[in-house]
């Protein structure tokens, strides 16, 4: 497993993108993030509860311990039951457009929304692994992958501790620091700070216990692997439709 592990974590590793400096930075604009969130809203954020049920109803009942961690995944993310003292029982989408309510986005802002292309591929990668292939390869994708960051190997290291305090969390976030996010807006961020530990916890000991042949490990890397490819080329999609660029995608850009 250890082997399997290191594997994952160097995906990991690379789950960074050119335009996030820029996206959180300080000359962004409103407009521009709207087009972010609302893409990210589309994708996945809406979703995710429902997302994670697919996986869970496809587990076989002897997995208890990851049953139950799959089941107290989704109870936070539909309710917010885990992290209640922020949350006050709303699910994530809710507090996720509360979020948006704060930066002055109408929540018909996040209705019909059109995805771009790159957008849509990376959703319909996510459709096809949670829909129609092995369990622990949707989980694999859905609770190592999406819910993880570069941060994953520093959480480990720490043994899931979390990275930062939460009082940092919330005076440094650039929705607050540039945009003027009340931090009584940002309560998704204080539920996501409550419950990542023992997420992360669950997806890299519990899950990886249960990738148990030479073809699993096979098959969870190339899946790692693809929605690494696809996720930056869903960053992308997105920072050509916020206009922004730096020298190696203008010079990309420039070859077609």
């Amino acid at each position: 497993m250890a082997s399997l592990r290191e594997s994952l974590l160097s995906v990991m590793d690379q789950k960074h993108h050119w335009g996030w400096p820029l996206i959180t930075g300080a000359q962004i604009t409103k407009q521009q993030l709207l087009t972010h969130f609302q893409q990210e809203f589309e994708v996945y954020v809406r979703d995710f509860p429902l997302l994670l049920a697919r996986v869970l109803g496809r587990m076989p009942a002897e997995k208890a311990q990851l049953v139950r961690e799959f089941a107290e995944n989704i109870y936070e993310e539909q309710t917010g039951g885990l992290s209640k003292e922020f949350s006050k029982h709303k699910s994530h989408p809710e507090l996720f457009l509360k979020m948006m309510r704060g930066l002055g986005f109408a929540e018909k802002d996040f209705q019909k929304i059109r995805l771009l292309p790159t957008s849509l591929a990376y959703r319909s990668y996510i459709d096809v692994v949670t829909l129609t292939q092995d369990w622990r390869l949707g989980a694999v994708l859905l609770t190592l992958f999406i819910e993880g960051s570069v941060e994953d190997r520093a959480r480990l290291e720490k043994k899931f501790a979390n990275t930062r305090s939460l009082e940092e969390k919330l005076k440094n976030h650039s929705l607050h620091k540039f945009h003027n996010l009340k931090i009584t807006d940002m309560d998704l961020v204080r539920s996501h700070h409550a419950v990542e530990g023992s997420h992360r916890k669950s997806a890299w000991e519990t899950l990886l216990a249960e990738i148990s042949s030479p073809e699993l490990e096979r098959q969870s890397i190339d899946v790692m692997n693809n929605a690494l490819d696809l996720w930056l080329l869903f960053r992308d999609g997105i920072c050509l439709e916020m206009n922004l660029e730096n020298e190696e995608f203008k010079r990309l850009a420039g070859q077609y």
